[in-house]
């Protein structure tokens, strides 16, 4: 991640992020609120090629790249284990154990599932294209016990499929693996 401090269509001391938040190359541009709608029409009359877009395309767009949103699929309580996202700990970090959490994190690692009591697992949902995704909150259930729950889901437009993200208890967890 970069980012840098300019002048964007007039407007002093914009702050532009170059992030990949969404799994695609793209910027944030951060200004004061009352420069946004001269900021956002400076920019579509700008270039053809830049078009609106909301929420809904950054979840298409992040789900289908396999990335997590802070506050819904994890939490300050949620561990990288837990999350899938172990691969984001670098080796000397872990030899270090000098980073917040270091203890808890390192034990999960060093004791495999056996400490974990929940997994964040992507999946698609089955049935009709046409059926509405399963949203934020939604209880998942096998043979009449709730094993999980859902914390994003989306139609993904490119795949023809409704994506979902979900937090599974590891007793249901360590049958699917």
């Amino acid at each position: 991640m970069q980012t840098a401090v300019l002048e964007v269509a007039g407007i002093k001391d914009c702050r532009i992020t170059r992030c990949g938040y969404t799994g695609e190359d793209g910027v944030e541009i951060s200004v004061p609120s009352c420069y946004v709608q001269h900021l956002t029409e400076a920019l579509l009359n700008e270039n053809e090629n830049i078009k609106m877009a909301g929420l809904g395309a950054r979840d298409s767009l992040r789900l289908e790249s396999g990335l997590c949103l802070y506050g819904a699929d994890i939490t300050p309580q949620t561990t990288p284990v837990e999350a899938g996202l172990t691969w984001l700990i670098a080796r000397r970090r872990r030899s270090e154990a000098d980073f917040p959490g270091a203890n808890r994190i390192l034990a999960q690692l060093q004791k495999g599932t056996k400490d974990v009591t929940h997994r964040r697992i992507g999946f698609t949902m089955l049935g009709e294209k046409k059926a509405p995704p399963a949203r934020t909150g939604v209880q998942i259930y096998n043979q009449n016990k709730c094993v999980g729950y859902v914390t994003s889901g989306c139609l993904s437009p490119s795949l023809g499929k409704i994506l979902l993200w979900d937090i599974f208890l590891k007793s249901f967890v360590t049958r699917i693996s």
